[in-house]
């Protein structure tokens, strides 16, 4: 029997069940038989896997989350461990093992590519953070989610001008801050790839209330600064009230946009017809909208797919020295 594997990889993303549904139908159209591994690559060392079917994934394609779940995992930086794994996939025969993740889920496969499992990557992360294409499944999901409540948070603020320094997800990278940041019109926005310091934030804040805005709104990436006490210094030193919102893991829950449905579909559809074609050790992708490949061990060390074109638009629009008061 030609078996293919699977792995959810890493923080989970909206679309993840979309994906594996795809993979799960494409295989046994194929005439293969899929074996689901559990958490991820903790699955894939201790051999915890089973025998998916078109009828285990039948209820999924439209729910967060993931049915075979997602982990990330230490012990596959350890040689060790990833030679336990390499040697549990090529005693079940596998033709290939399609990971759905990230950038760390990618690290992983390359590892396993190095000693022999083919392996085809599908991006799935709401971080957008995986630089061999332009959109992962997940991140527009994550964006409107964002975007949802920061709609939500601006209007009870401007009610009660107050100021709010609202913190996205974003690991390292500051995609979701910046998209969330732009669609809903915040005022300020606070990204790793161009680092503001706290004299920036306060003139900024202040350029916003001497031209008559009473709420400023500022969206910063995660893991930039501790929001709970900015938002207390900028009380203090201002005189005026400021509240911190961390949106968290709601960012991540809930259904799929049907944009990243649609596309959960395309890559799933994607990685059954290069194993079947016989390629090997590739990470799937989007150029221009368009189905592209990367070799694994190259998709690893691009870089960053930052929008910094939005970013300088973002900059302008919101420089309040070009606002009439």
């Amino acid at each position: 029997m030609k078996r293919i594997g699977v792995i959810t990889s890493g923080g989970d993303a909206p679309g993840m069940n979309a994906c594996l549904k795809t993979v799960v139908e494409m295989s046994h159209n194929y005439g293969y038989e899929c074996l689901a591994f559990r958490r991820a690559y903790k699955g894939v060392i201790a051999n915890d896997y089973f025998n998916i079917t078109k009828a285990d994934v039948a209820p999924i394609f439209n729910n967060g989350g993931s049915l075979i779940y997602s982990a990330r995992c230490k012990e596959f930086f350890d040689p060790k461990y990833q030679e336990i794994g390499a040697n549990n996939l090529k005693a079940l025969g596998l033709r290939a093992l399609v990971v759905i993740g990230g950038n760390g889920s990618y690290l992983g496969a390359e590892c396993l590519a190095n000693l022999g499992v083919n392996v085809i990557c599908i991006p799935a992360t709401i971080d957008n953070d995986v630089h061999s294409t332009t959109e992962a499944i997940g991140f527009d999901s994550a964006v409107n989610n964002a975007t949802d409540m920061l709609d939500n948070i601006k209007q009870t603020m401007q009610a009660n001008e107050r100021i709010s320094i609202i913190e996205c997800m974003g690991r390292h990278g500051g995609n979701i801050a910046l998209y969330s940041g732009m669609a809903s019109q915040a005022d300020i926005v606070a990204v790793p790839e161009d680092p503001l310091d706290k004299e920036h934030i306060y003139r900024f804040i202040r350029d916003q209330l001497n031209y008559g805005n009473a709420s400023p709104t500022v969206v910063v990436a995660e893991k930039q600064y501790d929001v709970y006490a900015l938002a207390k210094e900028i009380e203090r030193d201002f005189g005026h009230e400021c509240r911190a919102v961390i949106l968290g893991y709601m960012q991540r829950g809930g259904r799929p946009t049907v944009k990243d449905r649609m596309l959960a579909i395309r890559y799933g559809v994607a990685a059954i017809e290069l194993i079947d074609a016989g390629e090997q050790n590739l990470a799937i992708g989007l150029d221009n909208d368009l189905i592209v490949t990367t070799p694994i061990n190259r998709a690893v060390k691009m870089q960053t797919n930052f929008r910094q074109d939005l970013y300088e638009a973002f900059k302008q629009l919101n420089n309040p020295r070009n606002k009439v008061k």
